[in-house]
């Protein structure tokens, strides 16, 4: 069973944006099948690794359909995308030191933070993006920079299938 099923509710109405949250949905359910099929660490670490480094480059797609349309709050979701980037690294350094392990309740809270920040942060610019006129089709892949992620996002793998290559 899914940790999270991509729906409606969480959809921003930009297709590559859409699509890249749904990318992070699949990482994220990936990395909970893993768990609970008691995968260790080893495993378990790189589909973390895999969803802050897609994180990151979701973040960098995002600010830019931002800039590019002079969106007014992108300083502070630029602040919280960097807090969010922040609080992912330091958990993946806590479980590399063996400190912390990822677990059912740690599952449950990057769920619910990836959801409030999908409906309530990014449904911010909803509007604004068509108000001015962002592009609706333009699908993940083009939205890049790197080539791991448009390789991810064209071909359809999931991040993380690489750890278990």
């Amino acid at each position: 069973m899914a940790l999270l099923n991509w729906n409606a509710k969480l959809s921003v109405g930009v297709e590559s944006i859409d699509d890249q949250h749904k990318i992070l949905v699949d990482t994220l359910n990936e990395l909970h099948r893993a768990v609970m099929q008691g995968e260790t660490r080893k495993s378990t670490a790189p589909l973390l690794r895999s969803l802050l480094a897609y994180t990151r480059d979701h973040h960098t797609a995002e600010e830019q359909m931002m800039a590019n349309v002079n969106y007014p709050e992108l300083k502070q979701h630029r602040s919280l995308h960097r807090e969010l980037v922040q609080m992912l690294q330091e958990f993946l350094t806590s479980i590399d030191r063996g400190e912390a392990a990822i677990n059912v309740d740690s599952l449950y809270a990057l769920r619910d933070g990836l959801t409030n920040h999908i409906q309530r942060v990014d449904g911010g610019y909803r509007y604004w993006f068509a108000e001015h006129r962002v592009p609706l089709g333009i699908r993940a892949a083009q939205a890049y920079t790197s080539n791991e992620s448009c390789f991810e996002a064209k071909s359809g793998v999931g991040l993380g299938s690489e750890a278990r290559s």
